[in-house]
């Protein structure tokens, strides 16, 4: 029988409740009768958004994300079949669609993208097909299974991304293939190979995809755990990943995002992590566990990052928008230390602090800062091992995981 990625990620994604056709909506703004949404909460400079609901600002398991030149974001509201806009902070400016199967009408959208121009793409999941509409929200075009295009059909597609010069690729996890596009849906290529998953194919399961300055398309594998880099031309330049839950490792990545320096965002989804990775998959940090405190997630699936560097991450499951900033140390420990620990904000004023785990990588050994020259502890989870961790901190021996400046 066919290994169905519906069986994990797609039976959230297409939820099975029927919907009536009808004519898709602009991007509206909420209407005065409606309550609004809470504004977005702020916990050390950043902020978390959203709860479970129809309302604006509200979700029903949000999935794909997207950050548009402006800094405004876009999230594929899954289970409300809509697209919602928000500002770079989290407060809502407008929703995108309706339940249906019409032009502009959304089934389950599972991702979504922005190009240079504001053009918006949508992956409309249970309506096996691409919607493009425009910077306002009008409906432009759409392509899939009933308006085929070369070979460029579409079965199931999950994941979206524009490059910068408007080319789009889609990854569909039913032919195990990453489609390329014009911006109108015009088809150019595809790669992949549905038989095994070998190199620079994915055993269907290739789910969302990414782009770096220099155009190359990465693609989370989600059976296979591991990420895949190609170029343009779907040639396959690396990949890395096994499953597991040390670090470098994966169990079913999902959303995947590339910053300003070409570092790769991985959402390890149930692992309930993000996981920070060079160019080329050397593994830099990671950070979240399970939980519903700050910091931590239930079954995060979208990533983005913005131009200045902040990392947005739809925790699905929790039905809200998280934000880090990848230069701020508290966003790494707070799901260690808990959101309320008072340590947390003296993190943010030591210039060296460091964590330190096992030798297997995931036992959290102690957190510590360094002052006059000398590391004291924020936290030992494990006391006894004092005498192993002043060692380990003198010699800055490998099993150091991270020292951040």
């Amino acid at each position: 029988m066919r290994k169905c990625i519906f069986s994990i990620l797609f039976c959230f994604l297409i939820h099975p409740f029927v919907t009536a056709a009808g004519n898709g909506d602009d991007f509206k703004t909420a209407s005065t009768s409606e309550p609004s949404y809470s504004e977005p909460q702020i916990m050390w400079g950043r902020n978390m958004w959203g709860k479970e609901g129809s309302k604006n600002g509200e979700f029903r398991g949000p999935s794909g994300i997207a950050v548009d030149s402006a800094g405004n974001i876009y999230v594929a509201d899954t289970r409300n079949d809509r697209i919602q806009k928000f500002d770079k902070n989290g407060k809502f400016i407008a929703v995108l669609g309706s339940s249906g199967t019409g032009e502009g009408n959304l089934g389950n959208p599972g991702d979504v993208a922005v190009d240079a121009d504001g053009n918006i793409y949508v992956v409309d999941t249970r309506n096996f097909r691409i919607q493009k509409f425009d910077i306002d929200g009008n409906y432009a075009a759409s392509w899939g299974p009933e308006s085929e295009i070369g070979s460029g059909f579409i079965r199931e597609p999950v994941g979206i991304a524009v490059d910068s010069t408007g080319t789009v690729y889609v990854a569909d996890a039913w032919q195990s293939l990453i489609l390329k596009y014009d911006a109108n849906g015009n088809f150019i290529t595809a790669w992949g190979d549905p038989l095994n998953g070998s190199g620079g194919r994915f055993s269907f399961s290739p789910t969302y995809l990414a782009i770096d300055s220099s155009g190359n398309v990465f693609s989370t594998d989600y059976y296979n755990n591991r990420v895949q880099k190609f170029d343009a031309t779907g040639t396959l330049i690396t990949s890395w990943g096994i499953q597991g839950s040390l670090v470098g490792e994966f169990s079913y990545p999902t959303g995947i995002a590339v910053d300003s320096s070409d570092n790769v965002f991985v959402v390890d989804t149930f692992n309930n992590r993000v996981q920070k990775f060079d160019n080329s998959g050397t593994f830099i940090t990671e950070w979240g566990s399970a939980g519903d405190g700050y910091g931590s997630f239930n079954w995060p699936i979208g990533a983005a990052v913005n131009s200045s560097g902040k990392i947005y991450i739809a925790d699905t499951l929790n039905n809200r928008i998280q934000i880090f900033n990848s230069s701020d140390k508290a966003c790494i420990f707070t799901s260690l230390l808990g959101e309320t620990d008072p340590n947390i904000n003296k993190i943010r004023n030591f210039r060296d602090t460091v964590l330190v785990k096992s030798v297997l990588g995931r036992q959290l050994i102690g957190l510590y800062y360094k002052t006059s020259g000398m590391f004291q502890p924020l936290l030992e989870k494990n006391p006894s091992a004092k005498k192993t961790t002043e060692i380990m901190l003198k010699s800055f021996l490998p099993v150091i995981d991270m020292i951040i400046q």
